[in-house]
Parts: structure tokens; sequence; C-alpha cells
């Protein structure tokens, strides 16, 4: 099966740790959402933990990774699914142009809020890592951050 990361789970050591043998399929665009923090996460030192929202002619750019059910069982304890994430099927452009469906992780919001710094750190070192766009990277950047 195929899972769309855009936040921590971008990271291959990551991925590789709690999915071992997942392969990364490439980068992806998600069209009409945006990245949003819109649940407290105490971890990293608190602050919001990402998420995707829809949003007409926005973007969200990550990876897919082609992962088994097993693989999606250890992320979804990860992820807090069910009660802090919901499983969402989108469509994503992939780099090569083709059109994959995949499934993404959706927080279920509770307000909005800054991403720790640590936190964020995190998913620009995986935006960086997977070669996702420097217009994308330097949006990461430019988030406010709590600390």
């Amino acid at each position: 099966m195929l899972y769309f990361a855009y936040g921590f789970n971008m990271q291959t050591a990551h991925m590789r740790a709690h999915c071992p043998g997942c392969a990364l399929v490439g980068r992806a665009v998600l069209r009409d959402h945006r990245l949003s923090f819109s649940r407290w996460w105490a971890a990293w030192g608190g602050g919001g933990v990402a998420d995707i929202q829809p949003a007409p002619s926005e973007t969200v750019e990550g990876v897919v990774w082609e992962i088994s059910p097993v693989h999606r069982e250890a992320l979804d304890r990860f992820e807090e699914y069910p009660p802090s994430y919901t499983r969402k099927d989108v469509m994503v452009e992939m780099s090569d142009g083709r059109t994959l469906s995949a499934f993404a992780y959706a927080a279920r919001p509770e307000g909005s809020y800054r991403p720790a710094r640590s936190y964020l750190r995190q998913i620009v070192a995986g935006a960086r890592e997977q070669g996702l766009s420097p217009a994308y990277v330097a949006f990461l950047n430019g988030i406010s951050t709590e600390g």
C-alpha cells in the first residue's frame, strides 16, 4: 500500500526504524491542501504537530512510501490513530508525472498551534533529504515556532 508522508515521516531513518523494509517511491505533491499544525503535542518541548487540511489552490509536498499492512499498524500506533489522527485517501502527483492513490494521516483538529522549533527542524531535514523543492523548504523554514 502507498503512504503519503508530509512531516517527520519523510525521514528515511525514521521510517526504516518504524517500518523495516518499507520502500521510498518518490517525491509527491498533494494539491488543494495546506500544511497546518492543528493538534497540540507535548513531545519535542510542546507545540503543534503536522497536519493536512483542505485548502483550494494550496499544495503540500512530501514523499510516498510503499508499506505493508504490518507497517501501517506500526504507523497507526506512532500517529495515535484513531484518537488523534484519521486516515485519508489522497491523490498525489509524483515528481515523474504519475498520479497515485495513497493514504495520509490527517489530524483531528483541536486548534491552531506553532510547532516546536526542534520538531520543525526534523520536518525541514526530511524535506531536504528527500529533495523537496527549494521554495517549499523555504516555506517550511519560515514557519513561526514555539521556543
